[in-house]
């Protein structure tokens, strides 16, 4: 039998998140170091670009999920591929870290939300109906494979070649493997004569939800909480990420033993991704979510708790299997909630809200270090957040779209 095309595009989603998670988010506390270090900024200055970026994408997210739902998405894809390289071309040329802040605020806002989950769920939530939720843990461990080679490789780069040098290959080397990617994108299963899942006819789903303005979305009471409690979680991931390697070196580790770090955490979310996309084909995804939640607490308490790297270590496994859950059980609750039809502009506007929860995260760790010297006070902080994260779950009401085991599991 033929494989499902369906497939493939996971493959392309997969290979997608990689090099957009893996060459920005995961490689950014690699990256700042040395033009931080070269514009002699302070440690909240080098988190202030993560922020602008953070900032810039959340006010681009309605307009690119609008545009995602009615345009191609291969034609998104390619946008945020050239942004990538081009923002990596124009820091290898900056004089000035102001320069660095506008090159991630204008360029590389667009290559994270191109080349992440606004586009890679959105293309799977067409493509897949009843294995949605292994479809989009499948792709999502991409972003795992990529926050577990970037950095090191990144960090390689840079020791060899010096850091704009560094910058410049790491830009082309990105779009090239991106061109092949954007060739297999196919927007929707009808282009190719064929129905999600691969099955003979389409799916008989009942009544699926409508197509929703954006007023409408904002209307829906779930429609909040999930952006809280995610936004919560991606703030102190993206706080983490950004300020884990200077916080191994004030620790008294290398550089690269820093960038490992960052790769542990990767490596972990591949365990983390699989499980959970298992787990939103069959169970309430809010259990999920929590589960997610705890381990994040958990290893915010081995960052808290030690200074051996084993420690550490054990801290961005954690970490790892936390981040994901985040992906696939965010990814299945909009699918759900919303419908296939209304995914992008669901995600699109809910990143707003989640960047208004980010966007202080990574700075505000570089401050209270800026103040106290460590970042424990940032840490403590971040876990009392996590608190308000499992106390919005039970308010999520799902019971209009759980899987049948799930559905059942609440009746009972």
């Amino acid at each position: 039998m033929r494989v499902f095309y369906g497939w493939y595009l996971v493959g392309a989603a997969f290979l997608l998140q990689m090099v957009g998670s893996g060459a920005v988010m995961y490689s950014y506390s690699v990256v700042v170091v040395p033009w931080g270090e070269a514009f002699e900024a302070s440690r909240m200055v080098m988190m202030l670009a993560m922020a602008a970026m953070t900032l810039a994408g959340g006010v681009l997210s309605p307009f690119l999920g609008a545009r995602i739902d009615g345009g191609s998405l291969r034609t998104m894809v390619a946008v945020g591929a050239v942004s990538l390289a081009l923002g990596y071309g124009l820091m290898s040329v900056a004089t000035a870290s102001w320069q660095v802040l506008i090159i991630y605020a204008l360029l590389m806002s667009l290559a994270v939300n191109l080349l992440g989950p606004l586009t890679a769920s959105t293309l799977l939530a067409r493509w897949f109906s009843r294995r949605r939720g292994m479809a989009l843990g499948v792709a999502a461990v991409g972003t795992s494979v990529g926050g577990f080679l970037f950095p090191p490789v990144v960090q390689w780069l840079i020791d060899v070649l010096e850091w704009r040098l560094a910058y410049q290959v790491l830009g082309m080397g990105c779009l090239l493997i991106m061109l092949p990617i954007i060739m297999l994108i196919v927007d929707r299963p009808e282009d190719r004569q064929l129905h999600p899942d691969g099955a003979a006819a389409a799916p008989d789903l009942g009544q699926l939800p409508p197509a929703l303005s954006s007023g409408q979305l904002l209307q829906r009471r779930e429609f909040w909480l999930i952006a809280v409690a995610i936004g919560i979680l991606f703030a102190i991931y993206t706080a983490l990420l950004g300020n884990l390697v200077p916080f191994a070196r004030d620790l008294g580790h290398s550089a690269d033993r820093g960038a490992w770090l960052v790769s542990s955490i990767a490596l972990a979310g591949i365990v983390g991704k699989l499980l959970f996309g298992l787990v939103a084909d069959a169970v309430d995804l809010r259990v999920g979510l929590a589960i997610a939640t705890l381990l994040c607490g958990l290893g915010l308490g081995c960052y808290l708790g030690y200074t051996e790297y084993h420690g550490l270590l054990l801290g961005s496994v954690l970490l790892g299997l936390a981040a994901g859950g985040m992906l696939p059980v965010w990814g299945a609750m909009l699918a759900v909630l919303f419908g296939a039809a209304n995914y992008g502009r669901a995600m699109g506007m809910m990143n707003p809200v989640v960047t208004l929860v980010v966007l202080g995260a990574p700075p505000l760790a570089g401050r209270i270090h800026d103040l106290t010297g460590g970042y424990s006070l940032a840490f403590g902080i971040f876990m009392g957040a996590l608190l308000i994260t499992l106390a919005l779950l039970p308010f999520i009401r799902l019971d209009s779209g759980l899987p049948p085991a799930a559905a059942a599991s609440t009746a009972a």
